[in-house]
């Protein structure tokens, strides 16, 4: 299968908690055989083409410049990239910048997101970007053809707020 990994900064990891996943699960997935990519930032300190047997693909990442609000044009490039290249599955870690475009979500690729937490519960962020957030989670329950909930909390939180399995 054709599966692509977006939602990070990319690998190696430099950054945090689904860098991590992505630097041990792409490589996983490549050796039994999966053709496989994992989107990258641009200016990611590792510019090689590929980790582990892991394609990498380097989209424009203005976040250096545009601060927060970059991660929401460098998620539109990554998902305009996968579009173009026709994967099978496409797994999403994590939904808050790339929710905005469900939308643009290719049709006949399997979706897969991450859900990580409940964002929108965080009380480091401001109201209305709390009532984003719980926008953006049910965008991103709606556009996906699957969810994942890494802890049992977040599981029980889907199901019965949603009515989906993860």
């Amino acid at each position: 299968m054709r599966i692509a990994l977006f939602g990070t900064r990319g690998i190696p990891n430099h950054h945090g908690g689904f860098e991590q996943f992505a630097e041990w699960f792409g490589p996983y997935l490549a050796q039994k055989g999966h053709e496989v990519y994992v989107y990258c930032s641009h200016n990611h300190p590792y510019q090689e083409k590929e980790f582990g047997g892991a394609k990498l693909i380097h989209c424009y990442d203005p976040e250096f410049k545009l601060g927060t609000a970059g991660q929401f044009i460098y998620d539109l490039n990554c998902l305009l990239d996968a579009r173009k290249r026709k994967f099978d599955v496409l797994l999403q870690l994590g939904y808050t910048s790339s929710s905005v475009w469900y939308p643009l979500l290719p049709k006949n690729t399997l979706i897969v997101t991450n859900m990580d937490g409940l964002e929108w519960k965080r009380s480091k962020y401001h109201p209305l970007v709390r009532r984003f957030l719980v926008k953006a989670e049910a965008w991103a329950v709606k556009s996906s053809n699957y969810v994942i909930a890494d802890n049992s909390a977040t599981q029980t939180y889907l199901k019965e707020k949603y009515g989906v399995s993860s």
